[in-house]
């Protein structure tokens, strides 16, 4: 089976790590760039954080280093809040230490520059997979609108049907560039909708998180990183188990039976005082807009965690 060429669009915390194991051992995907942006930690931290995990995954697809902040947003402080308690204080859960600081360097290359390339350049349309704000895909949509035929789908990992993560309606991903996801949400690309509908569904319990340990050194770093997010879902929301968030997207590509998906109209509220930013997902049909958004509404928890532990012994 031929391999799908995908540009992988990160803001390298705990659950990007866990996307990029899965990416990179798949024979579904062919990872042609990977591009960093703000999100879980500072551009800087996530573009060192993508660049230490690519070389303890073998990864020798080209880094490109992103946006900073949103469209119409002050860059986050993350020497406190939600983002450092997540995901520790260096991305990868304080553990960051543990992994040799990386000899491969940031592509020369913007990131939106460096996803124009690969499209350019490819011969297959090309997947872009988001699990991050973003603000680096609405750049590129705007500053490169001839190649949008060139992409097969932007599948992102953002979003809620119902609730939200850092307001009671409202995600982080969409919730820290509103406008880029707008941007996103109104191009006429296709797009697939990860949302925390389906992707809090999938939890490692600590038990499969200690398994880990068993299958060696990418393991055993995996394990040590992930025990901040375990405890803060466990303590916050009351999970067994780290959530992994950008893993759906990622084993969706591999294997499209493990999620299932629905046909929507989604829109993005810009002016809501308490519900700016909400994806509202019209699940009733009542706006009578186009099914603008295949929306992810359950995912398979085992065969997900499954499949992780598959890239660990592969």
């Amino acid at each position: 089976m031929a391999k799908i060429p995908v540009i992988m669009d990160l803001d390298t915390g705990l659950d990007d790590a866990m996307a990029l194991l899965l990416a990179s051992r798949s024979d579904a995907i062919d990872i042609k760039a990977i591009t960093t942006v703000f999100g879980n930690q500072s551009v800087d931290k996530t573009c060192e954080n993508t660049l230490k995990l690519c070389e303890l995954l073998g990864i020798d697809a080209p880094v490109a280093k992103g946006a900073r902040k949103g469209f119409l947003t002050k860059e986050i402080d993350y020497s406190t809040g939600l983002e450092m308690m997540v995901h520790g204080a260096d991305g990868l859960g304080n553990k960051g230490d543990l992994l040799p600081a990386p000899v491969k360097k940031p592509d020369d290359l913007t990131a939106v520059d460096l996803m124009a390339k690969v499209l350019k350049e490819s011969d297959e349309k090309v997947v872009i997979l988001a699990t991050a704000p973003l603000t680096n895909i609405a750049t590129f949509i705007l500053a490169y609108p001839e190649l949008r035929e060139k992409v097969r789908c932007i599948a992102f990992m953002g979003g809620a049907m119902y609730g939200g993560n850092i307001k009671p309606t409202v995600e982080a991903n969409i919730g820290h560039d509103i406008e880029a996801a707008t941007v996103v949400i109104n191009s006429d690309i296709p797009k697939v909708m990860f949302p925390l509908d389906a992707t809090m569904k999938v939890f490692m319990t600590k038990e499969e998180r200690l398994a880990m340990k068993d299958t060696g050194k990418i393991g055993t770093f995996l394990a040590e990183a992930i025990q901040c997010y375990e405890e803060i879902y466990d303590r916050l929301a009351g999970i067994p188990g780290a959530v992994l968030h950008d893993s759906i997207p990622t084993a969706w590509l591999i294997d499209e039976s493990v999620v299932k998906l629905e046909d929507y109209n989604v829109q993005i509220e810009l002016n809501g005082e308490l519900t700016r930013g909400c994806t509202v997902t019209d699940t009733a049909r009542r706006f009578g807009g186009e099914l603008n958004c295949k929306v992810a509404v359950d995912a398979d928890r085992e065969k997900i965690i499954k499949m992780h532990f598959d890239a660990l012994n592969k």
